[in-house]
């Protein structure tokens, strides 16, 4: 069976993508398929929650085991779990917090499940727009101390450079310190819709063909 994720960032209004990836591929492979679309480093720590639909966490799947843990809980962790071990339906909700810190995370869906096969561990069959940084400048957080400054204009090619390569520069004063949730993901930022014309709850819903 094959998965299709949609994956987008309630900071970076623009950026989606969809992942194709094989049911018995692992947590940790789709964690690792975005990662490498991105620029993402795999060295920063991350976790995975399972949601209901109106995204309020109900499992979470660490990379490591938790000191906190019981032995007589179950504890996922993303490079054993399959996902098809705890997803088995389309619309099923995640997200992946990808800076635990400031709780900053893309929300993922999974949209379609299909028979067949994929040349490699995953595809991405849908990609727009540019990611949030993976880690914000120090500046950043001493924003609420010093006066706003308007950010120089940088051409867009350098900009996109920019947030593949992760560096130091400064973020857009929307990449706040201040930990995001589920509020405040606008639909309208989307700027996608199905057939009707209505959002669906938060996620695009216009499909491609595959």
């Amino acid at each position: 069976m094959i998965y299709r994720f949609v994956i987008v960032s309630p900071e970076a209004r623009s950026f989606r993508r969809d992942i194709r990836i094989g049911s018995e591929s692992t947590f940790g492979d789709l964690r690792s398929a975005l990662y490498e679309d991105i620029g993402y480093s795999p060295l920063e720590p991350s976790l995975i929650h399972l949601t209901d639909h109106s995204w309020s966490r109900r499992m979470t799947i660490y990379e490591v085991e938790p000191p906190h843990s019981r032995s007589d809980e179950d504890v996922y962790l993303m490079e054993s779990t399959r996902l098809s071990e705890l997803l088995s339906s389309e619309r099923e909700r995640l997200m992946l917090t990808f800076d635990i810190e400031r709780s900053r995370a893309f929300y993922i869906e999974l949209r379609e499940m299909t028979s067949g096969s994929i040349a490699g561990v995953f595809e991405i069959s849908r990609s727009e727009g540019e990611p949030p940084l993976q880690t914000l400048p120090v500046e950043e957080e001493k924003k609420e101390t010093k006066p706003k400054k308007i950010p120089a204009e940088v051409p867009s090619g350098e900009q996109s450079k920019t947030r593949k390569k992760l560096n130091e520069e400064a973020t857009p004063d929307e990449y706040g310190s201040e930990a995001f949730d589920s509020s405040e993901i606008d639909p309208e930022g989307f700027g996608t819709s199905d057939e009707s014309g209505e959002f669906d709850n938060e996620i695009p819903t216009e499909d491609f063909t595959l």
